[in-house]
């Protein structure tokens, strides 16, 4: 009974500060593993560290790696947090398949972590290291040298939307470049990113849909053009926009699907009262000189090869 009190205490303890449940003493943690074996009432997310089922498969990804962060940061005050860790406490945009309940943590020292810990380690000189801000609860590196070592570890798909997302929020570029000098080493994937990088992007959902039309070797798009329809006298604003070698306007649309069923949206129009009001929007577009329209979705995105067929049916010049 005292066990099943003291366990029932970690775990209030661990909800109202947003982190995992830990403990060092041997009967908590002969209790706690209990729980997450014998009846599922926990999840073991890494050994040792362990969250309620229900309300640890209700948190958004980034969430959870926050709350793993706050809970390891606990026992290991000295370790700074980076990569997509660092990249979810300071509200950078980014995709969430990248959670993948562990954690990454900046480290001067070049030995590997013990396989299965959920630790991961990303070697960080020393002098990169100081600029440290606790964001969120969390000892994370700063947002210049967040985007340098997502840029590093990560696809460029991945690390172009964290780049905009900065720059958006007010980082300077010439910041960056001088965290580079800083960091040495092979600087290809990381000036790829930045030379690429735009704060003009809304959101990163419209940051990897430009990513991948840079891989896929497309023209890159000029980002939120408006344009101006003579006989509605209304202005439309776009998410890409092409001008090609003709001298004709192509543009493109990113299309999520909350677009049509999420109430904040859709102002609590109906289907076909938001699928009307992107006719008229296309049709506006048409009067205001646009020559074609390319629609494309998450998912055609994601596979790649849908949205490369769309942009080269259109006519969007490959490099």
């Amino acid at each position: 009974m005292k066990n099943h009190r003291q366990v029932d205490r970690l775990i209030s303890e661990a909800k109202a500060g947003r982190r995992c449940i830990h403990s060092t003493v041997k009967s908590e943690v002969a209790a706690l593993r209990r729980r997450a074996t014998d009846n599922g009432e926990l999840v073991r997310v890494i050994p040792g560290f362990y969250a309620p089922r229900e309300y640890w498969h209700g948190l958004p990804p980034p969430e959870r790696t926050l709350h793993l962060a706050r809970a390891v940061g606990k026992e290991h005050p000295q370790w700074v947090f980076a990569g997509t860790v660092a990249a979810a406490a300071h509200g950078l945009e980014h995709q969430w398949v990248l959670h993948d309940d562990m954690i990454t943590i900046a480290d001067a020292r070049r030995r590997g972590f013990r396989a299965g810990s959920g630790v991961r380690r990303l070697y960080v000189p020393d002098r990169c290291r100081r600029s440290v801000e606790t964001v969120n609860g969390i000892r994370v590196t700063n947002v210049v040298q967040t985007v340098l070592d997502c840029a590093r570890m990560l696809a460029f798909r991945h690390a172009l939307p964290i780049a905009d997302s900065a720059l958006a929020r007010g980082v300077k570029l010439d910041e960056l470049l001088a965290g580079c000098t800083k960091l040495g080493g092979d600087m290809r994937k990381v000036m790829r990113v930045l030379k690429h990088a735009d704060g003009a992007s809304e959101n990163g959902g419209e940051s990897l849909c430009r990513a991948v039309m840079i891989e896929g070797g497309f023209m890159v798009p000029s980002l939120q053009v408006v344009f101006y329809d003579p006989e509605s006298r209304r202005f439309y604003r776009v998410d890409f926009m092409w001008v090609l070698p003709d001298g004709s306007i192509i543009v493109g649309e990113f299309d999520g699907a909350e677009k049509y069923f999420n109430p904040q949206m859709t102002g609590r129009r109906s289907i076909q009262a938001t699928v009307q009001q992107e006719r008229e929007r296309e049709a506006a577009l048409r009067r205001a000189g646009v020559r074609g329209i390319v629609r494309f979705t998450y998912d055609e995105v994601a596979d790649a090869t849908p949205l490369w067929n769309k942009l080269a049916q259109a006519g969007i010049p490959r490099t």
